[in-house]
């Protein structure tokens, strides 16, 4: 590809990000003038693609275009691929499973070079420290968030504390070395998070949830996020729910 071609994908990707561009953080983030950017505009509208607005107001990319096959530089391959390598330590069968396969579908429809980065073993993801393997399967925690389904969890604390207790899952994050789950916990009427190898048991209830101001994603990364997570921390280093 010639370096215009690549440049003229890089725009195509950024307005397909944002809602709204104008010329001058278009020029930004693909580092040329916005003389530029309105040359490569005018360019892509001249091969059909449906791009629409106006100098000093900016420029949508109308919904329903889909970009041009896959074509990945090398470097991004080896992150896709270093990704997936993370995933297979770190994750569960069937999660590392769909990482894998998806990173060979990608794989097929990358041109030379983005094949060699990917089948490159420099960026390596070895496990060196005891891995607590999740208990649960993280797809299923995965979609019962995605859906706003309620879930309940028999659940065991380090110390041997045990309780039963139904939850709105919010996130499933890695923790290394353990996952967690993220929650809105209905008996304790706050957030909480739940080690998924200290889980015993979980169950789909018949009922959903919708997202309520003070119990949502958002408000736990407002009030609590990343510093909850790290006091969840015990000396010992393996963190339990909070």
């Amino acid at each position: 590809m010639t370096r215009r071609a690549d440049r003229l994908l890089l725009l195509l990707e950024e307005l397909r990000r944002r809602p709204v561009c104008t010329a001058a953080e278009l020029a930004e983030a693909l580092e040329v003038s916005a003389r530029t950017i309105y040359r490569d505009l005018e360019a892509l509208v001249g091969v059909g693609v449906p791009v629409r607005g106006a100098a000093g107001v900016g420029f949508i990319l109308e919904p329903g275009y889909h970009l041009p096959p896959l074509n990945l530089t090398a470097e991004e391959a080896e992150a896709l691929a270093l990704g997936a390598r993370v995933l297979a330590t770190w994750s569960d069968g069937a999660l590392a499973a769909r990482a894998a396969a998806g990173l060979a579908k990608i794989r097929a429809v990358l041109p030379s070079s983005g094949q060699s980065g990917i089948d490159q073993d420099i960026f390596w993801a070895p496990q060196w420290v005891t891995r607590h393997a999740p208990s649960v399967d993280l797809l299923d925690l995965k979609r019962a968030a995605q859906h706003r389904r309620v879930l309940e969890i028999d659940y065991q604390t380090l110390n041997g504390t045990r309780s039963v207790r139904a939850v709105r899952p919010l996130s499933v994050s890695f923790f290394g070395p353990v996952w967690l789950l993220v929650a809105w916990c209905e008996l304790a009427q706050d957030f909480r998070c739940f080690r998924l190898d200290r889980i015993l048991r979980l169950s789909l209830l018949d009922r959903g949830f919708r997202d309520e101001p003070g119990k949502r994603l958002a408000d736990f990364k407002r009030m609590k996020g990343e510093a909850a997570l790290a006091q969840a921390m015990p000396p010992s280093g393996s963190p339990d729910h909070i």
